[in-house]
C-alpha cells in the first residue's frame, strides 16, 4: 500500500537523499514497554496474549514485523533511540549510570526541544546522566531545568503524582511444590494489598494523561516519551491481569536449551534456576509476563485516550516499542542476559501510527532502534547538524514497499578486562529470604565470568550468525527455526552463509567503528 508522501532518506553520511518534506510541527508520543519481546502481543500474532488497546492501535497504523534493538539492555537499547548510533560506537554497553550520554551528545529529545517543542520523559530515564537530565543544584528538578522540559520528578504536581501509594484487590496466588524454584528469583506472582510510595507505571501513565490534558504548552508542539517498566522482572502482578493466564493452558515457550548451546546460555541454565527447573514452574513466570503486557495494554489505551480525547490524535505521531525482550522461560531462562543475541532478546514489537501512516499495514523487511531518529526526522521535515552522525536510515520508504537493508545488527557482553573487575553482591536478602541478586544474573557473572562475553550479530531475513570473543558461535536459519534451537554452525554444508554473513559483520564494525572525538577539521 502506497502513501503519498514525499520523503527523504537519510544515508550513512548523514546527507539527505531524495526530496524534503516541508516542515511540520506535528506532536510525536513514544511509548516504551521495558523489556516486551515481540512475540507477546495479540497484534504479533500470539492468540494467547490480550493486548487489546495496542491491537487497535496497530490496525490503526503500521506494525514493523522484524524490528530490532542492537543491544539486550536497557539503558544501550534506550540510547541508541535517542542517538540513531550503535551502542559499541560510544561504548555505551551497562546500565549502571556512569554509562548514561554526556552533557552535549546530540540526541532525538534534545533537538526537538532545541527546534520549539515542549519534551517530556515520563518514568526511567535510561539515556542522558543524572544532571544533564534532571538538572544541577537549586535548579535540579525545576522545569526546563534538565535535558527535558518535564520528568516524573519536576517540581509541583508530577512529583507529587510519582510516588503515590497504589492499592491492589485481594486474591488467590496459585499453589504447588514447582513455585520452590522460583523463590532465588525475581518471582512475586500475586500481588495484593498497598504498595507504598512506589514509583510505577499506573503513576508514570497518570503523569503522561496528565501533561497532556492540563499541563502542556499549548502553542508549542511536544515530544512526549512515557517509559513503563513491565513487563520487566519481577515477575508479578495484580488482579485481575493475574487470573487472565493459565499456566496449563496458554502455549508455552521451548524449554530446552538448544542443540550447540553456547557456554552463556549453559551457564545461565546453571546457575540462574537450574539445570532442573520444573517445566510447570516456567510456565508459571510465562503466565505472570503475559498479565503484566495486558496490564500495560491498559495503561496504553488510558493515554491514547486522553490524546484522542484532547483533540490530539489527528495530530500526532504516536510509537509504541520495547527497548529489548525477555527469556520469560524460554530455554529454562529468565529475564536477559548482556551476551546473548537470541530473537527473544532483541526483536521487539513496533507500532507507528498517525497522519500520513498507513492503517492496518505489516511491513515484513527489516528495521531497527536506530532508524527512530532519522524517521521522525523525515516525518517532520526536519535536518540535523552535521557533527550529529548516526548510523539508522528512515522507516518512511518501507511504508511504500521499499526495503531499505539487507541486515540489522546487533552487540553484546563485555570486554576481558571488564569481566574481571565484577565484584557485585550475588546474593540479598528479601522479605527475610535469601535469594538471587537480579534474578540470579549476578551469579553467573561471578561463576562464568566467560559467559558474558563480547559478541556480535548479524541477521538477515532468512539467517542469523552471532560471533563470540571467547567462541560458542552461532548459526540458525531463522527462516524456518524462529526459536534458535538448533545451532548449525560449524556445519561445511552452511560454509557460504557463513562467509556471507562474517563478511556483512566485518564491513559493519568498520563503518561503526568509534568516531568520537568528532574533529571538525582533518587533513593531512
Amino acid at each position: 500500500m502506497a502513501i503519498n508522501i514525499l520523503h527523504c532518506v537519510a544515508n550513512s553520511s548523514g546527507e539527505n537523499a531524495g526530496r524534503q518534506r516541508p516542515l511540520m510541527k506535528r506532536n510525536i508520543l513514544l511509548i516504551t514497554a521495558d523489556e516486551m519481546r515481540a512475540d507477546s502481543a495479540g497484534f504479533m500474532h500470539n492468540p494467547d496474549v490480550k493486548t487489546p488497546h495496542l491491537d487497535a492501535l496497530a490496525a490503526a497504523g503500521t506494525v514493523f514485523e522484524k524490528h530490532f534493538v542492537p543491544f539486550p539492555k536497557c539503558v544501550p537499547s534506550r540510547c541508541a533511540m535517542h542517538t540513531g548510533r550503535y551502542t559499541h560506537t560510544d561504548g555505551i554497553r551497562t546500565v549502571m549510570g556512569p554509562n548514561h550520554l554526556p552533557k552535549g551528545v546530540p540526541t532525538l529529545g534534545a533537538h526537538l526541544r532545541e527546534a520549539g517543542y515542549e519534551t517530556a520523559v515520563f518514568g526511567l530515564n535510561h539515556v542522558w546522566e543524572s544532571s544533564w537530565f534532571y538538572g544541577e543544584g537549586e535548579q535540579c528538578n525545576e522545569p526546563g531545568a534538565g535535558v527535558t522540559d518535564y520528568t516524573s520528578f519536576t517540581k509541583g504536581p508530577l512529583k507529587e503524582m510519582a510516588m503515590m501509594d497504589r492499592t491492589y484487590p485481594p486474591g488467590e496466588a496459585r499453589q504447588g511444590d514447582h513455585l520452590d524454584a522460583l523463590r532465588e528469583i525475581d518471582f512475586n506472582g500475586l500481588v495484593t494489598g498497598t504498595k507504598e510510595r512506589k514509583f510505577c507505571d499506573e503513576n508514570r501513565a497518570d503523569q503522561a494523561v496528565f501533561y497532556l490534558e492540563r499541563m502542556r504548552d499549548r502553542e508549542k508542539p511536544f515530544f512526549l516519551q512515557l517509559n513503563l517498566s513491565k513487563p520487566h522482572p519481577a515477575y508479578e502482578i495484580h488482579e485481575p491481569f493475574y487470573s487472565q493466564y493459565d499456566p496449563e493452558t496458554i502455549t508455552a515457550f521451548p524449554h530446552d536449551l538448544p542443540e550447540n548451546a553456547t557456554l552463556c546460555l549453559r551457564a545461565q541454565r546453571k546457575w540462574r534456576l537450574g539445570d532442573d527447573v520444573p517445566a510447570k514452574a516456567l510456565n508459571e513466570i510465562q503466565a505472570v509476563y503475559y498479565g503484566m503486557i495486558t496490564f500495560i495494554d491498559t495503561l496504553v489505551g488510558q493515554v491514547l485516550a486522553a490524546l484522542k480525547a484532547q483533540g490530539l490524535e489527528e495530530d500526532t505521531l504516536v510509537i509504541f516499542c520495547s527497548d529489548h525482550g525477555d527469556y520469560a522461560g524460554q530455554y529454562g531462562i529468565n529475564e536477559k542476559w548482556d551476551g546473548s543475541l537470541q530473537d527473544c532478546l532483541l526483536q521487539v514489537p513496533f507500532i507507528m501510527k498517525g497522519p500520513e501512516v498507513p492503517e492496518g499495514q505489516r511491513v515484513t523487511h527489516l528495521s531497527e532502534h536506530v532508524d527512530i531518529p532519522a524517521t521522525i526526522f523525515d516525518y517532520l521535515g526536519m535536518t540535523k547538524s552535521q557533527d550529529w552522525v548516526w548510523h539508522g536510515t528512515s522507516l518512511l520508504p518501507l511504508l511504500e514497499g521499499h526495503k531499505t537493508k539487507n541486515y540489522v545488527f546487533a552487540d553484546g557482553g563485555h570486554e576481558q578486562a571488564m569481566r574481571e573487575r565484577f565484584d557485585r553482591p550475588v546474593w540479598q536478602e528479601k522479605g527475610g529470604q535469601k535469594v538471587k541478586a537480579t534474578g540470579g544474573k549476578q551469579l553467573v557473572y561471578q561463576e562464568c565470568p566467560d559467559a558474558m562475553a563480547r559478541a556480535k550479530m548479524v541477521r538477515s531475513e532468512e539467517w542469523k550468525l552471532v560471533i563470540r570473543e571467547t567462541g560458542g558461535n552461532e548459526l540458525f536459519h531463522v527462516a524456518e527455526d524462529p526459536y534458535e534451537m538448533k545451532n548449525l554452525y560449524g556445519d561445511p554444508a552452511h560454509a557460504d552463509i557463513v562467509a556471507e554473513l562474517q563478511l556483512a559483520l566485518i564491513e559493519w564494525t568498520l563503518k561503526t567503528d568509534t568516531d568520537r572525538p568528532y574533529l571538525a577539521e582533518f587533513g593531512a
